[in-house]
């Protein structure tokens, strides 16, 4: 098996489980001592025959992380640090669920047993809506809605 062969195969797996992102598929294969130029070429063939997209995989990876309860900032870093520019972002904009929808979901999901009068209950839910990419602002917002249809 000729090294284009072998590289193309390695690409190809990693596909297969997940999309990725141009950046992350260089990376993998940088980590298994392949050549720069034949990564390169494997990463051009990848993208021409469709096996590979940025775009595809930004549209993706959006859903995925806002389906389980991230903001918009804090998926826009990942994004970034997965080498999708600010412009394939700005493209795909659009594909984003408003934060405090998100949080609401999610703040449903993790009260639904939990005592939120209780200060250190309460604070330790914001901490970890906070991990999570949400602002100070939005998560007390989410969090006085869901404490007043509570009340009621």
């Amino acid at each position: 098996m000729s090294d284009y062969e072998k590289c193309l195969n390695l690409a190809k797996k990693y596909l297969a489980m997940r999309e990725h992102s141009q950046f992350q598929i260089y990376n993998k294969l940088v980590n298994k001592n392949l050549g720069v130029d034949l990564i390169n070429k494997v990463l051009k063939d990848l993208q021409d025959g469709g096996f590979q997209s940025d775009e595809r995989y930004t549209q993706e990876y959006i859903r995925y992380r806002q389906n389980t309860g991230y903001s918009s900032r804090k998926i826009i870093y990942e994004l970034e640090s997965n080498g999708i520019s600010s412009e394939l972002i700005n493209n795909n904009a659009h594909y984003f669920i408003d934060d405090r929808d998100v949080l609401s979901e999610l703040v449903k999901y993790k009260i639904l047993d939990k005592d939120i009068s209780d200060q250190k209950v309460l604070m330790k839910l914001i901490n970890h809506f906070r991990s999570k990419g949400f602002d100070n602002n939005i998560i007390l917002e989410v969090i006085s809605n869901v404490q007043d249809i509570e009340i009621i």
